[in-house]
């Protein structure tokens, strides 16, 4: 199994009394990182967060839709109309 090495992250302002980008170059240990598990390709449950989200977004353009359609029927925009020009009056 082979490692990834990439360097620890740290501030010009680790001392407090150090003035910044006097010693910007310093390094510092370098950690070790374990790669992530290997992807199975008979996984059955691959790609399904993919397809839930799809799901997601179809449903949420159809209940915009379904919103829009209602908002811009007649009797919903008399009502609406009237709530806006009762708030405008007082």
């Amino acid at each position: 199994m082979s490692t990834i090495t990439l360097p620890a992250r740290t501030t010009a302002f680790d001392d407090p009394t150090e003035i910044p980008g006097e010693n910007a170059t310093r390094s510092m240990p370098i950690t070790e990182v374990q790669p992530h598990t290997t992807i199975d390709p008979d996984d059955p449950d691959l790609g399904a967060s993919t397809a839930e989200y799809a799901v997601i977004v179809l449903a949420a353009a159809a209940f915009g839709g379904v919103m829009a359609a209602v908002l811009s029927s007649d009797s919903v925009s008399g009502m609406l109309l009237g709530i806006i020009q009762k708030a405008l009056a007082v």
